[in-house]
């Protein structure tokens, strides 16, 4: 199977990421776990695209004037590709849309925030696009963790209110009503609040090392838990 890959990311500036968790941490902590993030997901995406006979890697960032602090996080077998667009969902288009145009190949889309995911996900979207027309990972608050796609669907980012719990259901909507066929993987959760911060160390701890494990991510939680 050949395919792009697409992550968005926001650059992992102090006060500008990860917002949500100072309600418990310091914004460079915020910071200092996004960086780890997007070093575990980097290492995960070179290990698949060591896989498949084409797999090609793309890095859909923003602000574009900060392109820079990704440098030491995100291989340059990544393409760079600066964020366009007034909302989350033209953003996620215009991603998805500048990859296809350079390779040509079905995309999958995702976020930085998942240290988690098994590699075994990406395989299985892989291979639903064989079949379907997109994959849609869900997410636990209504949203979705993953979109691929053979090729654009602009009707599929083209709604307000990105960002609330009714993402998923009106994507799955659309969809129908465009008769695109889905193929549905298994639900999982990003890293938003500080309880699921807790549970993604809860699950870090009892889950065995093997080569995607998120080393980095393991590391800088321990080094904040250790000062709370």
């Amino acid at each position: 199977m050949q395919a792009s890959l697409v992550l968005m990311s926001r650059a992992p500036i102090a006060g500008k990421t990860k917002t949500r968790l100072e309600s418990h941490l310091t914004a460079e902590e915020c910071a200092d776990l996004h960086r780890a993030f997007l070093k575990d997901i980097n290492s995960k995406f070179l290990n698949l695209k060591g896989v498949y006979s084409r797999l090609d890697l793309y890095l859909s960032y923003t602000p574009e004037v900060n392109q820079n602090l990704f440098k030491d996080l995100i291989d340059t077998d990544f393409i760079r590709i600066p964020q366009r667009g007034k909302n989350l969902g033209e953003r996620m288009y215009n991603a998805v849309a500048d990859a296809y145009q350079k390779s040509r190949l079905p995309v999958i889309i995702t976020g930085s925030d998942l240290p988690l995911l098994a590699l075994d996900i990406f395989t299985e979207a892989l291979a639903g696009l064989k079949e379907r027309d997109i994959v849609i990972g869900p997410s636990d608050d209504g949203g979705y963790y993953l979109l691929g796609m053979k090729k654009p669907e602009k009707s599929l980012f083209n709604f307000e209110g990105w960002g609330n719990q009714s993402v998923l259901e009106r994507t799955i909507k659309e969809a129908s009503r465009h008769n695109l066929k889905s193929h549905f993987l298994p639900e999982a959760s990003d890293v938003d609040t500080f309880k699921e911060l807790l549970d993604l160390r809860s699950k870090l701890i009892n889950i065995n090392s093997d080569l995607n494990y998120p080393h980095n991510t393991k590391k800088i939680i321990d080094k904040i838990f250790a000062y709370k």
